[in-house]
């Protein structure tokens, strides 16, 4: 399978890329700047996933999208952050329709999931203040999605509140719009397991037009 990963050198994209040449797929890796070391069936490229016209040349050929795209909080703020994930998701479901590319992954945020009956994490009264204005723009991306406004076969993914680099298990639960927690309350899983939840469902062909998370 020909994949296209934007965010490819982040803390996600990163353990994405690795668990898809791992599974022998060939992968389009996209950065904003990072050099990415040369390896078999891996093609490393910069570009500005808010660019439709880039990302449908990327995009062009492949059999799917992920997308682990984020600006992160450590560059910017929480507002400005969200007016960035709105660009990024603007060029990369025009780009990818233009592409004719009709599977796509995209790594959310867990603020969408309910934390408890009717209420989301981002609306708990644990959630950091400080984080709620992109955390917010992702709800709206999900809701959009859910809304049928991008004629794609999406699949929305979100981790737990912790998603640390750990131990590659490939034991761990899937879940809905729920947030998952063990039975010690705690919400987690390592990027390198996340990245096998992601790949199983590209290769499976499942939670087409569905959010799904995974934790321990």
């Amino acid at each position: 399978m020909s994949i296209v990963v934007f965010g490819a050198s982040g803390n996600i994209g990163s353990n994405i890329r690795k668990e898809a040449l791992s599974r022998g797929h060939r992968v389009t890796a996209v950065t904003r700047s990072a050099k990415l070391a040369p390896e078999p069936n891996l093609t490393a490229l910069s570009a500005d996933i808010a660019n439709a016209d880039d990302v449908a040349k990327i995009a062009a050929g492949h059999d799917a999208v992920i997308s682990a795209y984020s600006p992160g909080l450590r560059n910017y703020s929480a507002e400005d952050a969200a007016e960035l994930i709105r660009k990024a998701h603007d060029g990369l479901f025009a780009g990818v329709k233009q592409a004719g590319v009709k599977r796509l992954i995209i790594v959310g945020g867990v603020g969408s999931l309910e934390a408890s009956p009717g209420v989301d994490v981002v609306d708990s009264d644990f959630y950091p203040a400080g984080h709620k204005a992109h955390t917010l723009r992702n709800r709206e991306i999900l809701r959009s999605l859910k809304r049928g406004e991008h004629d794609l076969d999406w699949t929305y993914v979100s981790p737990p509140l912790t998603i640390k680099p750990g131990e590659r298990t490939g034991r761990f639960r899937l879940g809905g719009d729920q947030l998952l927690r063990d039975d010690d309350g705690e919400s987690r899983i390592s990027e390198a397991d996340f990245a096998i939840a992601v790949l199983n469902a590209l290769e499976q062909n499942t939670f087409i037009r569905q959010r799904f998370t995974a934790a321990y």
